[in-house]
């Protein structure tokens, strides 16, 4: 169920610690451009999506009566569209990683700053937006490649985030469930083009405590730069009825890939540096990179049905 455009999008918050809850509660309330719910657990959580509908739901993911994980897996079969952000602290790394393949859409360590959830919300919100409906012709599409070139700024890449997504359920490739995977992964390649690339921003400077905040002041302040307005982003993108494959370029220097810390490293999911790359390799089938490492090609192979559960 999602929200009419005309009204604040509501997010749901489904947490058994009422000083989370409140205090969740309180901030986007200061913020004012949301409305919010919540609910102490999954089953209260699945309760309240039948009741209203929602922009993003916000989870813990040990909680009592309903964990996270069977949440997020009724909460995809019922709402599959719908995105999901959870909060995982240290020694939960594999309900983490099982709630990203399960379609939940980022993220957040306990404790984390307030402006984390505020901008995961931003960014969920963001990648879902409706896009153009072109589906009957795209339906009978048996191939089709799209290239295009985009400024170097981040107010640009959402639009491209949709024109690349927009084939891939008409075309069979995904369902709409998995859709949300595809603009997060092609997301975090981006920001990693701009950002890193192009603009020449220390990627360690996100495992700051105040990394969030340097990072946007940096990204402001560069993106207005006289270099840095002629730079462009490159994505190719072929669809086949089999699989989508996507390259994305940036006009940087590249950096030693093979140098990348492990992310299957519970240490580093924790960090704010390099988790783009987890998530990657969590929602696509392959990830590789040119010689240089200015240019990444991700693929998917097309969705197999999902066996149903056997009843109990």
């Amino acid at each position: 169920m999602t929200d009419s455009n005309h009204e604040k999008p509501r997010v749901l918050v489904v947490d058994d610690e009422e000083v989370i809850r409140s205090l969740l509660v309180s901030f986007f309330k200061k913020d004012g451009r949301y409305e919010v719910d919540t609910a102490a657990d999954g089953q209260l959580g699945l309760a309240a999506l039948n009741q209203k509908p929602y922009s993003v739901v916000i989870s813990d993911l040990q909680m009592p009566n309903m964990a996270g994980i069977p949440f997020i897996r009724s909460l995809r079969r019922a709402h599959p569209e719908l995105p999901v952000i959870v909060f995982t602290g240290y020694g939960e790394f594999d309900d983490a990683i099982e709630a990203l393949r399960l379609g939940a859409v980022n993220f957040l360590k306990k404790p984390t700053d307030i402006q984390n959830v505020i901008a995961a919300v931003e960014r969920a919100l963001d990648i879902t937006r409706p896009h153009v409906d072109r589906q009957q012709v795209l339906s009978r599409t048996k191939e089709l490649t799209t290239v295009v070139e985009i400024p170097a700024r981040f107010s640009e890449k959402n639009a491209c985030l949709q024109l690349l997504t927009e084939p891939l359920v008409p075309m069979g490739l995904t369902t709409p469930g998995e859709v949300k995977n595809i603009l997060l992964s092609l997301d975090e390649l981006f920001n990693n083009a701009i950002a890193y690339g192009a603009l020449g921003i220390d990627s360690s400077i996100r495992d700051d405590p105040q990394g969030h905040v340097k990072f946007q002041n940096l990204v402001e302040q560069r993106e207005k730069l006289t270099e840095n307005l002629s730079k462009r982003i490159r994505v190719e993108a072929s669809f086949t009825r089999e699989q989508v494959d996507y390259t994305i370029t940036d006009p940087g220097n590249g950096f030693d890939y093979e140098s990348l810390p492990d992310p299957t490293d519970p240490e580093n999911l924790m960090r704010e540096h390099g988790r783009g790359l987890l998530l990657v390799q969590c929602f696509m089938d392959s990830i590789s990179f040119n010689e240089t490492g200015n240019s990444v090609t991700i693929t998917k192979m097309k969705s197999q049905p999902e066996a149903e559960a056997a009843p109990h």
